[in-house]
């Protein structure tokens, strides 16, 4: 039996308009390029719209384009409000990445049902980054956790914020523990380091090591 790994993104995307709207914002086809493999690793990690976690060397080699170019349209893409990107300081570290719902495409999901009743005529179609999920429909006044990030930046970091600034931290308590996140942060405060670029590589590094650990003592554990 023959055996394929494909990658798949919600087919509605390609007929609500993004792919020129992308082109023409971008002034890059690339841009679209960028925007569908983020929406394919996420579809492919995650059951709702979720993180994705990729160096820009990488996904760059997976679009056909320089790292450059990878990282200068992942901005276009931020600025326009589609994306929520954490980029680091190097093109070989992982960025992280999320699109951000509802998601605004020149044409609603209606109007790509009317134009195309044959491929999405169910009314229980479901197109994925037209609504807002859990996650993103709690308000972030309601938020703790992610005051409490806030917080540690801005004692941490510095006073810069914006919506940027605040898309990146929410990047960082939506994938980190919250004890790895304090941890980390008084870290940085103990040794006078005032980079979040730094703070992301030490919590990417953390993660890995908990999830390295998780996985030898599943391992270990015996058979039923």
């Amino acid at each position: 039996m023959r055996h394929e790994v494909k990658a798949w993104s919600p087919l509605w995307l390609e007929f609500s308009g993004m792919p020129q709207f992308l082109a023409e914002k971008g002034r890059n086809p690339g841009t679209w390029s960028i925007f569908k493999k983020i929406v394919e690793l996420d579809c492919a990690l995650n059951p709702v719209p979720g993180i994705v976690q990729i160096s820009l060397v990488d996904l760059a080699e997976r679009c056909g384009l320089t790292p450059v170019l990878a990282r200068k349209l992942a901005k276009v893409l931020q600025k326009l409000g589609i994306l929520a990107c954490f980029l680091p300081e190097t093109d070989e570290e992982e960025a992280f990445f999320k699109i951000k719902t509802p998601l605004s495409t020149p044409r609603s999901p209606d109007e790509v049902r009317a134009l195309h009743p044959e491929l999405f005529a169910s009314e229980g179609h479901y197109f994925r980054y037209a609504h807002s999920e859990d996650e993103e429909e709690k308000d972030d006044s309601d938020d703790m956790l992610l005051k409490e990030v806030v917080d540690l930046y801005l004692n941490t970091i510095g006073m810069k914020m914006n919506t940027f600034v605040l898309d990146e931290l929410r990047l960082i308590r939506q994938r980190f523990p919250i004890e790895m996140i304090r941890q980390t942060f008084r870290r940085a405060a103990k040794n006078e380091i005032h980079s979040l670029a730094w703070i992301m590589r030490e919590l990417i590094r953390q993660k890995r090591k908990l999830d390295e650990k998780k996985g030898e003592e599943t391992d270990c554990l015996p058979e039923v």
